[in-house]
């Protein structure tokens, strides 16, 4: 096992300590097994290291760089067996991440796509084979989910955060602006999600003379 320690030269690289910019704590020369950092002058708080063979970073790429910030490397430099896989990317979606950041081979994973889509395959599952994923799953957009809800004047959307996909069945509340009322004199009205379709917002018309 090959086993490289960048103290030594970082210490010659900035005397006294490691350190990311000024006025920030530094962080410790970490220590990588099979593989070596390429040392950039002029670049104190950036490691850049690239892995021996059979090997590959943790990271996306032939070499991968971790920044010190604030006393600690944004990932720890690794090198892991070129069979293992890091973990995919995978949009509108969740699966089970591993503690240790990348995957044996052989190991298979399960996705949930988010709330408004589904697996545009009907495959929620992907199995690392050779240090690649077998075909990744992919959540597109529901056939019964709405985008984002109308915007209607002079009202408000209230209790709910941005977003840009909701399920079907999802319920959206808005509130007239003030000096505006909904027919009724209520000040509050909600739509729903309805096979791909909002209902009917409400019509918000001033409640003075």
């Amino acid at each position: 096992m090959c086993v490289r320690y960048l103290g030594f030269l970082l210490l010659i690289w900035f005397p006294g300590a490691l350190h990311a910019q000024r006025g920030q704590q530094g962080c410790l020369a970490p220590k990588l097994d099979n593989g070596y950092f390429v040392l950039e002058e002029g670049t104190p708080h950036e490691l850049i290291y690239a892995c021996d063979k059979g090997h590959k970073p943790v990271m996306e790429g032939w070499w991968a760089t971790s920044i010190c910030q604030d006393g600690k490397w944004s990932h720890e430099p690794q090198c892991i067996d070129e069979k293992t896989c890091i973990p995919p990317t995978i949009p509108h979606a969740k699966y089970t991440e591993n503690s240790n950041g990348w995957y044996e081979e052989g190991h298979i994973i399960r996705i949930t796509c988010d709330k408004g889509y589904q697996d545009k395959n009907q495959d929620a599952t992907a199995e690392c084979i050779n240090g690649t994923w077998s075909s990744v799953p992919v959540c597109e957009k529901s056939l019964q989910a709405c985008g984002a809800p109308p915007k209607i004047p002079h009202t408000v959307i209230i209790n709910q955060e941005y977003q840009d996909v909701f399920a079907a069945d999802s319920e959206v509340k808005y509130e007239c602006e003030n000096g505006y009322t909904v027919e009724g004199a209520d000040t509050k009205k909600e739509i729903i999600c309805i096979a791909g379709n909002w209902t009917t917002g409400p019509s918000c018309t001033h409640g003075g003379p």
